[in-house]
Parts: C-alpha cells; structure tokens; sequence
C-alpha cells in the first residue's frame, strides 16, 4: 500500500522540476479590487526588448502601487514638491539649480519629518520627493512603456 503513495510523490517532484525548465515571467498581485497579471513566455525566439517591456510595464504598475501602500500623506508630499517647484512653463536652467538647491536644503529635510518621524521614512519622502520634482522639470526618472513602444517601432522601421 505503501509503494503507491512513493511513486505517486516521486512523479510531483519530477513534474514540479519539468515546471522549473520552463522559462518566463510572471507578475501576479491581488489586494482587494486591484488585481493584475502580467506574464511572458520565454524562447528562443524572444526578442530581449520584448522581455524589457514587459518588465518595465511591470515596474510602472509597481511604482504607482507603492505609493498608495505606504504609510504616509503624499497629499503633504505633493504640497512640499510645490513648494520647491511647481510647473510654469518652460523649464529653465536657473529652475533646475535652484529645484536641487530646495531639494537638498534643511527646510525641506523639516518638513519631510513633519510627515514622519522615523530617519528611513524620511529617506524614503526624500527619494519620492525628488523624482517628483525631477519629473516637473522635464528630467526622466524612469523608463516608460510608451517610450520603449516608440523605440521598437522606431527599431523596426530601420530593419525594414
């Protein structure tokens, strides 16, 4: 009765290795309503730009996500990035040195501990903080899908 059951543990072990050959990506969350999934098969005749847009669609998903999961006031954040630079037109060099100037200042180092007291929660407002002002001021931060759309296309049309 017993050798049944061995085979039977020996045949999942050996499926469950055939599964880890297989080469992909998968992405799956769930957290009440927000559900996604977001996956890839992977061979030979993948292309690595297709296997960078997913990952960065990927990415993008997790980084607007982030910022609802934690625990502090973005609304606060947001007023402190207006503080330092709120978008009025054409970007200038003089607002870009004095965005940084902002950035790095004591000031803004107090406020950030208005919204927390912890020093890594801080540093965490701080990295926020200055990818939102780098953003107003025209400065990527970030790879997005769009972009990667535009440069395959691109990428495609000069194969042609």
């Amino acid at each position: 009765m017993r050798i049944p059951i061995i085979i039977f543990i020996i045949w999942e072990v050996i499926s469950i290795t055939v599964k880890r050959e297989d080469e992909g990506i998968q992405f799956r969350a769930r957290k009440g309503n927000w559900f996604v999934v977001k996956k890839m098969e992977i061979d030979e005749n993948t292309e690595d730009i297709d296997i960078a847009r997913l990952l960065i669609s990927i990415d993008e998903t997790l980084d607007r996500k982030i910022l609802e999961y934690l625990p502090f006031d973005m609304k606060k954040l947001e007023e402190i990035a207006d503080e330092i630079y709120k978008k009025r037109g054409r970007v200038k060099e003089e607002d870009i040195l004095e965005a940084i100037k902002k950035l790095k200042s004591p000031r803004i180092t107090r406020k950030l501990k208005e919204i927390t007291e912890s020093k890594e929660g801080v540093e965490i407002l701080r990295v926020i903080l200055n990818r939102m002002v780098l953003e107003r001021l025209g400065i990527k931060t970030r790879i997005d899908t769009k972009l990667i759309e535009r440069f395959m296309e691109k990428e495609v049309l000069n194969k042609g």
